[in-house]
């Protein structure tokens, strides 16, 4: 892959990660600020109860989605961003443009899809600062 496509994922996948690590941020917040709030009214505690719930499960699965983005720059970084991590054959440009964090090519994942086991390992879970934020995207082209 030329430099000049590398690049352009490189943005992309640095927007994408800034967007994500601002949004699980807010809802840190909205968490702890449901947690903090004590309705003596049981439907109000379940109504809290449930919005937890919710904004748990959206916080992990863009916790996950940022490991993916942390990998797949990662990968820019060695060299190795592009290619399979099952058969080492390059993914097809549309296919990374379409998913940008894509580990397999189209036959490995279908390969993987018929067989989950084989191939599935679970993302660790990212606390997230606000350290992590970039101070300001202005500056880069």
């Amino acid at each position: 892959m030329n430099k000049r496509k590398l690049t352009s994922f490189r943005k992309l996948l640095l927007e994408r990660k800034e967007a994500l690590l601002k949004q699980v941020l807010n809802q840190d917040d909205g968490i702890d600020e449901l947690r903090d709030d004590q309705p003596a009214d049981p439907l109000d505690m379940a109504g809290n109860t449930s919005s937890l719930e919710l904004m748990t499960a959206l916080g992990n699965h863009e916790r996950a989605e940022l490991g993916e983005l942390d990998g797949a720059l990662e990968k820019i970084d060695s060299g190795a961003y592009g290619k399979c991590e099952d058969c080492g054959q390059e993914i097809a440009p549309a296919r990374l443009e379409a998913i940008p964090t894509a580990r397999f090519c189209v036959p490995c994942k279908e390969k993987q899809e018929r067989n989950p086991q084989a191939f599935y390992e679970r993302p660790r879970r990212r606390v997230i600062m606000a350290d992590d934020l970039p101070l300001s995207t202005d500056d880069e082209n």
